[in-house]
């Protein structure tokens, strides 16, 4: 046979898809770890022609319906798409894999574009798309799934060997502007938080997800991603220092003072900046009072971040309302991104975004904020379902959509 479908060792899905375009930090060891650390059933599988590794993916347990089961193989199969035969076959025996498991259906995730997007979400004339492998998925017996279980919509700025100076000047203007005054002004802290500091992580992703209305993660979820990811998984929080911010806003008041003096008799720029030392005044009130409340460091903003071959994932975040004006998650972000222009990386991935563009679309600033940063939006295929068991799946869906009458 010209190719073998095996179980490989953890090792060797690393060695193979670290190599690949189609990388993904779902399809790593780590995640294999996260999942093991769960109790959840997973296979790491790999195809071998003439003893060469030609694909690898993990495939996961994802529900039950009865003693039936539905795998998923997220951001994967990792393969060459293009490949029809390739495919076929991969297709073709892990569904005799899967059915041996009891499974009635799997979804994959293919971590390629669909379409080639700019920044504004606008397919690029000319660009790269993946329509004819839509064409063989469907051949195949593939049908795209209703919903999307995982990011469809992304947002990634590409580094490509430049320095921080170099992408700091392609961000948009008003992007520059707030971190260089963010930076001059608030002097903020960011830094790496450890495992045990992750109740305070937790306690500002749950203030945003409460007022955005989402539900948030489990702490566990978090301590489970950070025992499985160790060093390759960060997690960052941005502080006020009350007393630098304080020792700041004197220096400008003291600033303003002598200004003032200078200035002999009534005048426009005399009245200008008494107004403007009036509104340096009041902040010193606001933040000698923030202190006294809340002490010296005040927490703002925070983010947890995957970093795997050589793509930073920026995949969790919160900020806290009332201090929205220090912009902290513009300072966590920016910091990141200075750190892959150090070390090496290719990509920074915002990572998810929403299909809606236009400023009444949902979760539209998320966009708008990402897209300050002067990346592209990335459309990648989507959520693909194969059905094994076509009795049991019509079945499971008919249920479901009683379940979703009676919800009414």
């Amino acid at each position: 046979m010209k190719y073998k479908l095996i179980e490989i060792t953890e090792k060797e899905l690393d060695s193979f898809t670290s190599k690949n375009e189609q990388s993904h930090f779902m399809q790593t060891s780590f995640m294999k770890k996260y999942y093991d650390i769960k109790g959840k059933e997973n296979y790491v599988l790999g195809v071998k022609k003439n003893n060469v590794l030609v694909a690898a993916f993990i495939v996961t347990l994802e529900s039950m319906y009865r003693k039936y089961k539905k795998y998923a193989i997220y951001k994967g199969f990792v393969l060459d798409y293009n490949d029809f035969e390739l495919l076929n076959f991969v297709t073709e025996n892990v569904t005799k894999f899967l059915k041996n498991k009891n499974c009635y259906v799997f979804t994959i995730d293919p971590n390629i574009i669909e379409v080639e997007r700019d920044t504004f979400a606008e397919i690029v004339e000319n660009g790269s798309n993946n329509y004819k492998v839509i064409e063989s998925l469907k051949k195949l017996g593939y049908t795209k799934s209703e919903k999307d279980v995982q990011i469809k919509w992304t947002y990634v700025l590409d580094i490509n060997g430049r320095n921080s100076e170099e992408i700091f000047k392609t961000f948009k203007q008003n992007t520059r502007n707030i971190i260089s005054r963010t930076i001059n002004k608030f002097k903020l802290n960011i830094r790496t938080i450890s495992c045990d500091e992750l109740d305070e992580f937790k306690k500002i992703t749950e203030d945003t997800c409460l007022r955005r209305g989402f539900k948030d993660k489990d702490i566990t979820y978090y301590q489970n991603m950070k025992k499985a990811f160790g060093d390759n998984i960060v997690f960052k929080i941005a502080e006020l220092n009350c007393e630098a911010y304080l020792n700041t806003l004197l220096e400008e008041r003291k600033d303003y003072e002598t200004k003032i003096e200078k200035i002999s008799g009534n005048n426009k720029k005399r009245e200008n900046y008494l107004q403007e030392l009036g509104y340096v005044d009041k902040k010193i009130a606001e933040l000698k009072k923030l202190k006294e409340e809340k002490g010296n460091i005040i927490p703002l903003a925070c983010a947890m971040f995957v970093l795997v071959n050589g793509e930073i994932f920026y995949l969790s975040s919160g900020s806290y309302e009332e201090y929205m004006q220090y912009y902290g998650q513009y300072i966590i972000q920016w910091e990141m991104i200075k750190y892959a222009c150090d070390n090496g990386y290719r990509r920074y991935n915002f990572y998810g975004i929403m299909d809606v563009f236009d400023k009444n679309g949902k979760d539209h600033g998320v966009y708008e904020f990402k897209k300050g940063f002067n990346g592209y939006v990335r459309e990648l295929l989507g959520e693909y379902t194969y059905v094994i068991n076509k009795k049991v799946y019509n079945n499971h869906a008919l249920l479901s959509k009683i379940k979703k009458i009676l919800k009414r």
